[in-house]
């Protein structure tokens, strides 16, 4: 029997009132109140979810972007910049490291198309699953900027900060990899770091919302703010 995953955000989720759903072999919150009032805030406001069941993968080596275009026939050129692909989205975080993003569960099926892409070209690269290691929480709405601004000392204005931008930072003292990914005209951010400290990043990004009304959502509202759930 396969045993569902829980997300460091589980017990969060708990107290403020979620309802559950399954997806890929993870539990996570799909409702807090109704889908109607999550997206309603998100539009007006801001919101926050917990979103750690999608793959993480990252690719290290001075031959990953050779094996990132054999592979998935792109890859980003900038550090910081995007390339969509086939599983998901890559981001170049240095010369010779990238991030990939890919919807809940497809991390394996890119892990393994790595593997054999290594193995054909002879390539020293690492490729190393992080999804279970890392929590995922996405914040979004237009008071996202206003709120990340009082915890980061990032500028998020949209020319310094654009869509589909990745940067490593710190935020309440702790390392995280912070992504823009806007839903259309919605600002939205990943905010991506260590297991254990998913928790209290979770509980400082609330209460620097506070002003704000931020509300957390769930994955059903999501999917309706962005069509489908994606990367």
């Amino acid at each position: 029997m396969n045993m569902v995953r829980q997300t460091p955000l589980c017990f969060t989720a708990q107290r403020l009132g979620a309802r559950f759903v399954e997806l890929a072999g993870w539990r996570f919150p799909e409702v807090f109140t109704t889908v109607e009032a999550e997206i309603a805030a998100a539009r007006a406001r801001c919101g926050l979810a917990d979103v750690t069941p999608h793959g993480k993968l990252l690719i290290e080596g001075d031959g990953a972007d050779k094996l990132l275009h054999s592979a998935f026939g792109a890859g980003p050129e900038a550090i910081g910049s995007h390339v969509p692909v086939e599983v998901g989205g890559l981001y170049r975080l240095r010369r010779d490291q990238f991030y990939l993003s890919t919807p809940p569960g497809r991390e394996t099926e890119a892990q393994q198309r790595l593997a054999l892409g290594i193995a054909e070209l002879n390539l020293f690269v690492t490729v190393t699953d992080v999804t279970h290691g890392l929590a995922d929480i996405r914040l979004i709405g237009p008071a996202s900027r206003e709120v990340l601004s009082k915890v980061c000392a990032l500028d998020f204005q949209p020319q310094a900060f654009p869509d589909r931008t990745a940067k490593q930072s710190g935020l309440a003292r702790t390392r995280q990899l912070i992504i823009r990914r806007d839903f259309g005209d919605l600002p939205a951010y990943l905010i991506i770091g260590a297991r254990s400290l998913g928790a209290y990043v979770w509980d400082v990004i609330f209460e620097a919302g506070r002003e704000f009304r931020i509300v957390p959502i769930g994955v059903a509202a999501l999917r309706e703010l962005e069509g489908v759930l994606r990367t």
